[in-house]
């Protein structure tokens, strides 16, 4: 457990704001060099960083808004506090960027579905590197006890509410960043069979999710509120789009096979 990087006085630089940004430079060189080729230009690569990185700092504040809304508690005053953008899973920064490069696909004339195919083998790369080197510095998504002799002991750490310290439990963070490598494995060995347009994203989502959706079931961060609606919510649509998406693959291989 490395939460701060850095400290300068009373200035903390922290592992897991490092570990997000390395993993979008990441996706944003390995898109850039992809470019050659695709549908995108060097500019259209821009612009879907800036959309991803607006995203991932509004898209919780907006799900929070909303819901807060919805129960006649409107918290302008917390919007943009840091508390309020990280409260939330994957899935409601996933729906956010999804929606904002809908619309951006729309201005630029582009077809979705083929700036999706392009940019999801980028993204499950950034998003296992983040698990492993953010998300297990800073203990947070942490597993359920084991006696498993891969299990990690966190040590204390007074300035996290996280994983409690000298017990074994699961590196849940490592299974979701390794389930992550593994989807990215499968869309390098198979690309040339994943030609129809939606087969990248299909197989990635899929593949994100599915790991997602059990490894939900060794997080003691998950286990401690089971009744709380967010939680429960993630993994039922952790297995929504886990089944959508194989549906979605297989019908395409179908129609690959068809002809």
């Amino acid at each position: 457990m490395f939460p701060v990087l850095y400290s300068f006085g009373d200035i903390h630089f922290y592992t897991y704001g490092f570990s997000l940004f390395f993993a979008l430079m990441v996706i944003y060189f390995l898109c850039r060099r992809a470019v050659p080729g695709s549908i995108l230009s060097l500019d259209n690569v821009d612009d879907l960083m800036l959309i991803i990185i607006g995203s991932l700092w509004l898209g919780g504040g907006l799900i929070y808004l909303v819901f807060s809304a919805l129960s006649g508690q409107v918290d302008l005053k917390n919007f943009l506090a840091i508390k309020t953008l990280q409260q939330f899973s994957v899935f409601p920064v996933a729906i956010a960027t999804t929606l904002a490069i809908t619309l951006w696909c729309r201005w630029k004339k582009l077809p979705l579905i083929g700036v999706l195919d392009f940019l999801m083998p980028f993204l499950t790369i950034g998003y296992g590197l983040h698990r492993i080197i953010g998300c297990f510095s800073a203990g947070c998504c942490y597993g359920n006890p084991t006696p498993l002799p891969w299990g990690v002991n966190f040590p204390a750490n007074a300035a996290l509410s996280g994983p409690p310290p000298g017990i074994a439990i699961h590196p849940t963070q490592i299974y979701l960043g390794l389930g992550a490598f593994l989807t990215w494995w499968l869309l390098y060995r198979f690309q040339n069979a994943l030609q129809l347009p939606g087969a990248r994203t299909a197989l990635g989502l899929a593949g994100l999710s599915g790991f997602y959706f059990i490894v939900a079931f060794f997080r003691a961060d998950m286990d401690m509120n089971p009744g709380q609606p967010g939680l429960m919510s993630a993994k039922l649509m952790a297995l929504a789009v886990t089944l959508v998406s194989t549906v979605v693959l297989v019908k395409l291989w179908k129609k690959d096979t068809d002809y």
